[in-house]
């Protein structure tokens, strides 16, 4: 059952058409709902939060999440491009992983969105091998919105470079498609909270059949892609050799449209924007990703220009390291400003619209949630302002978003249920997690036969 809440007296930002920012603003959630927001709301509360000193931001979205690789934070070496990173490192891992150690890799990611203010994620790559039922029971218990993708292969490969997939992660296409089918039966659109998507495997290691079948099943089931595209110039080659740019290879096969959400595209050109704005297909940008692996910086001013609809995600542990989307807004930000030699390129007000509204309506969910408007489900984040890094309160938003941390966040609602509270995360258990991190992370270097690297 759901709290009826008050939120009082606070800086509410919400992200809504009008970028209304409102000060010594509350907000009132009943049944899960908000019901009204602005400057004198009124309405009794089993659940009081005085607002004052602190900042309320819709719930953020991430766009781009590996569940199975929070528990590879530390295990693979900092300083390696993208495909030995992946073949000599992340793949061996995730190909020997059990399910008991993608149970606690799937917690521990879970616990560090929720404690750092996000509400909703896009989850990528699900595999057969991580026990299905078992990962989206877990985030179904989170209390977390998620559109989870199911990976789908014929190729074991990369790009140009065949065959260098982990065997561990090798799937035949029938089986993948008879688990996507189960995991939709059983969870799809479940209260409103989990989505069953596809997340096939790069261009190179799908074959254009199996992308047609994929769109066709989208297009019955009303699901969704995610995937990635165009992180690192070996993309671009493979595409060449097809004679085609990135958006006019997945257009040719009905892969864009709505719900189709992809991933990094750091060398897409003017034509894949224009084909993704046109077709009103997403990009996720992840900055800390693409820096440390060297991929190169998403041109995403230039895809806001021509209006494609550009969200944020954090990748994984081992390349980001971590998934919180304050820090992560703070160096997109960044990234465009010097990257355009212009400090006017984006604002953090640009910003705050990818990661809640965009993002929202990047999994179809913006008439759930995305703003802090009434008649939406209550998704809410609540920063604590009363911190040295975020003093004096003059421009609380930027302060939030450029000296300010995900564990600011003191309260998670979702759904109008607390999913942390007064600084305590309440639907993931923080012991389990601590306890048996480190002895998962231990084993999973054994059965990949790597060692520690430093």
């Amino acid at each position: 059952m759901s709290d009826t809440i008050l939120i009082k007296d606070s800086t509410v930002v919400t992200a809504n058409s009008k970028n209304e920012i409102i000060k010594d603003g509350s907000v009132l959630i009943e049944n899960g709902e908000i019901v009204d927001v602005g400057k004198r709301v009124q309405g009794k509360a089993e659940f009081v939060i005085d607002g004052k000193n602190k900042i309320v931001f819709p719930g953020f979205i991430n766009t781009h999440v590996h569940l199975a690789q929070g528990i590879l934070r530390g295990l693979v070496p900092d300083n390696v491009a993208l495909i030995e990173w992946l073949k000599d490192y992340v793949w061996p891992l995730q190909g020997s992983m059990s399910e008991d150690i993608m149970d606690i890799s799937t917690k521990l990611t879970l616990l560090e969105m929720i404690n750092s203010g996000t509400s909703s994620f896009i989850a990528t790559s699900i595999n057969a091998r991580y026990n299905t039922d078992r990962t989206i029971e877990n985030v179904y218990k989170s209390g977390m919105r998620a559109a989870i993708g199911k990976q789908v292969m014929d190729t074991p490969g990369y790009a140009d470079k065949p065959q260098i997939l982990h065997q561990g992660l090798v799937e035949d296409v029938e089986t993948s498609f008879k688990i996507y089918e189960h995991m939709y039966r059983k969870w799809h659109s479940r209260d409103n909270r989990v989505w069953i998507w596809f997340s096939p495997r790069t261009p190179g290691a799908v074959s254009d059949e199996l992308f047609r079948r994929i769109a066709d099943t989208v297009r019955e089931h009303r699901s969704g892609v995610t995937m990635h595209l165009a992180e690192v110039r070996d993309d671009i080659r493979y595409f060449a050799s097809r004679g085609k740019s990135p958006g006019k290879f997945l257009k040719d096969l009905g892969m864009v449209g709505r719900n189709y959400v992809y991933v990094h595209g750091v060398w897409l050109n003017d034509d894949d924007m224009e084909i993704f704005a046109q077709s009103g297909t997403s990009v996720s940008h992840n900055p800390s990703s693409n820096s440390k692996l060297g991929s190169g910086v998403a041109p995403i001013t230039r895809m806001m220009e021509k209006n494609v609809n550009v969200t944020i995600g954090t990748d994984g542990a081992p390349s980001n390291d971590d998934y919180d989307l304050v820090r992560e807004m703070k160096l997109a930000l960044l990234l465009q400003k010097v990257n355009s030699l212009n400090p006017q390129a984006i604002s953090v007000f640009d910003m705050i619209k990818i990661a809640t509204i965009n993002g929202a309506w990047s999994m179809g969910i913006e008439q759930l949630t995305g703003s802090i408007e009434k008649g939406k489900r209550a998704d809410i984040a609540i920063f604590n302002l009363r911190a040295p890094h975020l003093v004096p309160p003059v421009a609380p938003v930027s302060n939030l978003i450029y000296a300010g941390t995900g564990m600011d966040c003191t309260d998670l609602i979702v759904d109008g249920r607390f999913l942390k509270k007064s600084g305590k995360v309440l639907t993931v258990d923080e012991n389990e997690v601590y306890e048996k991190s480190g002895k998962f992370a231990a084993e999973l270097l054994s059965r990949a036969n790597l060692k520690e690297w430093m």
